[in-house]
């Protein structure tokens, strides 16, 4: 908007008045310094929006740095959470957690509103005291997805950021880059080969004609995709949100104490720590009232005595 404002706007206004009112522009090159002066001066204005949209995001940033992620050991079968403020390193077994979804509801003068929290509880035997996780939550669904994704992982070794299973249908293995779990650089490649494929033109049917490519069931080929793509790359300064969303992925991410590298070892197959028979029981009661009788999580939790 303000390089719209300053340049893009004045030029194509003086622009048009040369071109359909001539008799008004005698000067064109002088019209458009004027013009220029004051449009420059207008889009000044933006920047106190885009230095508070810039500052609350590098804030954002500087301030994810500071909290250390919960980390999650399958192998170990344990959970460490580690303070921000004091750095102190919490690691309790995973069949301690206890885990929950909270809601509340207020009113205000747009009407009533609810939000939802997942919460987990991590007992500190040494202090004498339990570690509250709290984590605002847009709904009841997207709080037990969260509890169900982590149980899943630590119970079931299900990966959480899986491959696309379209890739698997489409015949395409994906690389490195596409299994990262951000965006940064690398999403850059990415896109602009989606805005190839979509393009058409180096598909099986490559070596078709456009006759050929209708009569067997291909897409028609269109360049457009691609150059839409790199029209928006322009407008957007080419690799500077890239650049920017790598900046935020790298600087936000606090470095792990070394106890908590050495924790997060991979340990031998014989070494992995194993579910006690009363878990294993237990899910096996919610897997089973999930599969055969249809009950939801919840009422599976409940069935299995792990519903408060």
């Amino acid at each position: 908007m303000p390089i719209f404002l300053a340049f893009i706007m004045p030029s194509l206004v003086i622009m048009s008045g040369a071109i359909f009112y001539p008799e008004n522009f005698s000067d064109p090159w002088h019209s458009l310094f004027e013009f220029l002066k004051v449009s420059t001066s207008i889009s000044l204005l933006f920047i106190f929006p885009l230095g508070a949209y810039f500052y609350g995001m590098v804030s954002s940033v500087y301030e994810s740095a500071k909290s250390y992620p919960i980390r999650f050991n399958r192998q170990r079968r344990e959970v460490c959470f580690v303070d921000a403020k004091t750095h102190r390193i919490l690691i309790v077994p995973w069949e301690s957690v206890v885990a929950w979804v909270s809601n509340t509801q207020g009113v205000t003068s747009y009407g009533a509103t609810r939000q939802y929290t997942f919460g987990m509880g991590l007992e500190d035997e040494e202090q004498d005291k339990v570690q509250f996780l709290l984590m605002p939550q847009a709904s009841d669904a997207h709080a037990l997805g969260m509890w169900a994704s982590i149980r899943n992982y630590m119970e079931e070794g299900q990966l959480v950021d899986t491959p696309n299973p379209l890739l698997a249908i489409l015949g395409l293995t994906p690389t490195g880059d596409q299994l990262k779990p951000y965006e940064g650089l690398h999403t850059f490649e990415i896109e602009r080969e989606n805005a190839r494929g979509r393009c058409h033109m180096n598909d099986r049917g490559a070596d078709l004609s456009p006759e050929e490519r209708e009569e067997y069931g291909y897409p028609k080929r269109s360049p457009w995709p691609l150059r839409f793509w790199y029209m928006r790359r322009v407008l957007v300064f080419w690799k500077m949100p890239y650049l920017i969303a790598e900046w935020g992925h790298r600087k936000g991410r606090p470095t792990l104490p070394q106890q908590v590298q050495d924790w997060s070892q991979p340990l031998p197959p014989e070494q992995w720590a194993k579910p006690s028979p009363a878990l294993v029981k237990a899910n096996q009661i919610v897997q089973n009232a999930m599969d055969k009788q249809g009950a939801t999580f919840v009422e599976a939790c409940k069935a299995a005595g792990l519903h408060g």
